[in-house]
C-alpha cells in the first residue's frame, strides 16, 4: 500500500548543519540529515520502519473472549473494539 505523510524539515538551532525532520500525524517519529537530500531519505527511511512496524501490529490476532473466560474465573472481561 502506498502511503503519503506530509514531513515537516527545519533547520537545527544548535547547529544549522543540521535539518530536523518531523512528522506532524505521527507523533515522535523524528529523524534528521546533514543536507536536505540526506534528511529526506532518513525521512523515507524512517517512515517505512514505522508503517512497516503498524502493519505488523495489525496481524495480532486476539485470543477470543470464550478461551479467555475460561482462564480467569473472578474478573470482568470486555471486548473492546477499535
Amino acid at each position: 500500500m502506498k502511503y503519503t505523510f506530509p514531513a515537516v524539515l527545519m533547520k537545527d538551532q544548535y547547529n544549522e548543519s543540521v535539518i530536523n525532520v518531523s512528522f506532524p500525524d505521527l507523533l515522535g517519529v523524528n529523524t534528521f540529515g546533514s543536507n536536505r537530500e540526506e534528511a529526506l531519505f532518513m525521512a523515507k527511511d524512517v517512515l517505512q520502519s514505522v508503517l512497516t512496524e503498524i502493519e505488523e501490529l495489525r496481524k495480532i490476532t486476539p485470543t477470543p473472549i470464550e478461551k479467555l473466560q475460561e482462564l480467569f474465573e473472578d474478573v470482568v472481561l470486555v471486548e473492546v473494539t477499535l
